[in-house]
């Protein structure tokens, strides 16, 4: 039975963001249906107005709501892994952050429980410190679903919006969580590998140096195995994960480690040479944190790969 209830916890969910884009056709035609067209269109007006008028929220700070972090739905969804996090160093509540997250994996969904709801205790573990998970700003463009997102904490990866926390505008005890792979490390995603695109990303870099902010590498042990690659003649790629149609991920345990951040000095225009020093600091921190913990979690023979 408890297996069952996790089953149709993450049908939801996933069946929430796969056919968001969807849903406000759905009920167009379902409330022009069985009410009238024209209070239809007055009521896609009002939200499409709503969407209008909130447009700068998602480069603003988003909407937090502790309620939505705490339901009993998260837990249900990470017990379904499970889902882990994990505490090398205490961080100073009066700073602000960077997390680059790796690796983007399938689903990013350590990424998404870890950091946009409390099932894993992150205030317990951090006190003071509020994440906030970056995306892609056409996610808010999303009918119903940019609603749960921002109230998650979720805001877009822009520039702007990572100003907006790590500048100190906002308060202090913000973590801006960014994957730094993005999507072409999404690409890049196989089965019981562990590749991360960062050689070339280093806009994370800059604004640490930018706002003298704390990079805190993160990794997360499990996130490439919720789903397994096949190649065929019509796609480079698709996945499978379980049930009938594949549509469910794998069960496989996902353990995110947040590492020791590197403290950062403020240089309001830095040099290229500047980044490069303090990207290179930040790739021998991630390879060091991913050696003193993958045979902790069934890593041992996964040689990391950064290109």
């Amino acid at each position: 039975m408890k297996n069952l209830i996790e089953d149709l916890a993450l049908f939801f969910l996933i069946t929430l963001i796969i056919l968001s884009p969807f849903m406000i056709l759905f009920t167009f035609i379902l409330l022009s249906y069985f009410w009238s067209l024209s209070l239809t269109l007055l009521i896609t007006l009002i939200y499409g107005s709503w969407m209008y008028i909130d447009r700068y929220t998602p480069v603003r700070g988003g909407r937090w709501s502790n309620r939505l972090r705490r339901l009993s739905i998260w837990s249900i969804v990470s017990n379904y892994f499970p889902i882990k996090l994990i505490k090398t160093e205490d961080l100073d509540p009066n700073r602000n952050y960077i997390f680059g997250y790796h690796p983007h994996g399938t689903a990013t969904v350590g990424a998404g429980i870890n950091f946009l709801t409390e099932a894993t205790h992150f205030s317990s573990l951090f006190p003071g410190i509020r994440p906030h998970l970056m995306t892609l700003h056409s996610n808010f463009f999303s009918p119903f679903l940019r609603e749960l997102l921002l109230s998650l904490g979720e805001c877009s990866v822009s520039r702007e919006s990572c100003q907006y926390f790590l500048n100190g505008s906002s308060c202090q005890g913000d973590a801006v969580v960014i994957v730094i792979g993005g999507m072409k490390e999404l690409y890049l995603t196989e089965y019981q590998r562990m590749i991360f695109y960062l050689k070339k990303r280093k806009g994370f870099i800059r604004l640490a140096l930018e706002n003298g902010v704390s990079l805190v590498p993160v990794i997360t042990f499990g996130e490439n195995e919720h789903y397994r690659q096949y190649k065929n003649w019509i796609s480079n790629r698709w996945i499978w994960g379980r049930s009938i149609v594949g549509y469910l991920p794998l069960r496989h345990p996902v353990t995110t480690v947040v590492g020791k951040p590197i403290h950062v000095n403020q240089i309001i225009d830095p040099s290229q040479t500047d980044i490069d020093q303090l990207h290179d600091q930040y790739l021998q921190a991630i390879e060091q944190l991913y050696n003193t913990n993958k045979a902790n979690y069934g890593f041992e023979n996964v040689k990391l790969e950064i290109i």
